[in-house]
C-alpha cells in the first residue's frame, strides 16, 4: 500500500476529507467500501457535480479521437451488465476473459484508471458491491497495491472501451480475512469495464537535499495567474528525498483545495510555491525542511512535489 502519509495530513487538517474518505476502493475494501462510498455518490450525484463530470469526460474524448468512450461513462458498454458465473469448480489462479476488447488507451501499472464494476461471490452469484449501483465510477492507480492483487494483475492491459471478467481466487483477493459481506476464502467474480486511462505526470527523485524552495514548470498552462488569495485545486504527487519513498498522489481520490496565503496549505512550500503558476501547469516544487518535511511530520527531509494546477478562481 502507498504510505498515503501527506494525505493523512491533509485529512487532519480538514482539507479533502471529503475527496479522500470516499470512491470506495472494490479491490481493496471491496464490501467495506461500500458504506463509505455513499458520501461520495451523494455528492457526486449533485447536478453540479455531475454536469462537471460529464463535461471533463466528454473533452477528453474530444482530446483523444483514438478512444471511443462515450461522454456518459455510465452508459459505457450499454450499462451496468449481469455476471455470470463460470461453470466448474473456482480456479486455483486468476482468471481473465476479454468480453468485449477495446480500442482505446492501454491500462499500464502506473496509469491512473477510472472504470466500472460489478463484484459477486463465485459460490452463489450474489452482488456485494457495483459502482454502477452508486452511479459514479472507481478511479484507481494501477500497479501502486491500492487494490487487490487479482485486480493490480487482471486489468492491466486492457483499453478504453474494454469489457473482462476477473475469476479472481481467495490468495489474490481477501484469503481468509471475511470483508463485510464477503465470507472468509471466497473467490470473486467481477465484470470490469475501463471508462478511461489518465497517464500520471512523471515524478523523479533529485540528487541532493534542498535548502531554498525551487519551482521548475514542467508543463505551461494558459489559465488564470495564481495569486495570493486566489482559490486553487490542485493534484500532487510527492516523494521523501533522502530515501525516493512515495507519500502518494491526489489523482486517485480528486484534487487538493485550498486558499494561497490563509494557511490551508498542508506546506508553506506549497503555499509560496504555487504563487505565479497558472491553471494547466505542471511544475516541480522541491520543497526544503523548514518549509515541508518539518510541517508534516518528516523532520529534516527535503520533499520532492509535482504538481498539476487544475483550477484557479481569483
Amino acid at each position: 500500500m502507498l504510505p498515503w502519509r501527506i494525505l493523512a495530513v491533509i485529512l487532519a487538517l480538514g482539507l479533502i476529507a471529503t475527496a479522500c474518505g470516499s470512491d470506495a476502493d472494490p479491490t481493496e475494501t471491496a464490501a467495506e467500501s461500500t458504506e463509505s462510498s455513499e458520501s461520495t455518490e451523494t455528492e457526486t450525484t449533485d447536478a453540479d457535480a455531475g454536469e462537471e463530470a460529464e463535461t471533463a469526460t466528454t473533452a477528453a474524448v474530444e482530446a483523444d479521437d483514438a478512444t471511443e468512450t462515450p461522454a456518459d461513462p455510465n452508459a459505457i458498454n450499454g450499462g451496468k451488465p449481469e455476471v455470470e458465473i463460470p461453470e466448474g469448480d473456482a480456479p486455483l489462479q486468476l482468471d481473465v476473459v476479454d468480453l468485449i476488447e477495446g480500442d482505446g488507451e492501454v491500462a499500464e501499472s502506473g496509469s491512473l484508471l477510472s472504470m466500472h464494476y460489478v463484484g459477486v461471490l463465485h459460490d452463489n452469484g450474489e452482488q456485494f458491491d457495483a459502482s454502477w449501483d452508486r452511479g459514479a465510477t472507481f478511479d484507481f492507480q494501477l500497479g501502486s497495491g491500492q487494490v487487490i492483487q487479482g485486480w493490480d494483475e487482471g486489468i492491466e492491459g486492457m483499453r478504453v472501451g474494454g469489457r473482462r471478467v476477473l475469476t479472481i481466487p481467495p490468495e489474490q483477493a481477501y484469503g481468509n480475512n471475511a470483508t463485510g459481506s464477503i465470507p472468509a476464502n471466497s473467490t470473486l467474480v467481477f465484470v470490469v469495464d475501463l471508462v478511461d486511462v489518465v497517464t500520471l505526470p512523471d515524478i523523479e527523485n533529485i540528487d541532493a537535499p534542498v535548502t531554498d524552495l525551487e519551482v521548475t514548470v514542467i508543463q505551461e498552462g494558459d489559465g488564470e495567474e495564481i495569486v495570493a488569495g486566489s482559490f486553487v485545486e490542485m493534484h500532487f504527487q510527492a516523494l521523501i528525498q533522502s530515501s525516493g519513498e512515495s507519500l502518494g498522489s491526489s489523482y486517485s481520490q480528486g484534487p487538493l483545495p485550498f486558499e494561497v496565503g490563509a494557511g490551508q496549505a498542508p506546506m508553506t512550500g506549497w503555499d509560496e510555491g504555487v504563487i505565479g503558476l497558472r491553471a494547466g501547469d505542471i511544475a516541480q516544487i522541491l520543497i526544503p525542511p523548514a518549509l515541508g518535511g518539518d510541517e508534516v511530520g518528516f523532520p529534516g527531509e527535503t520533499l520532492v512535489t509535482v504538481v498539476e494546477i487544475v483550477s484557479v478562481s481569483n
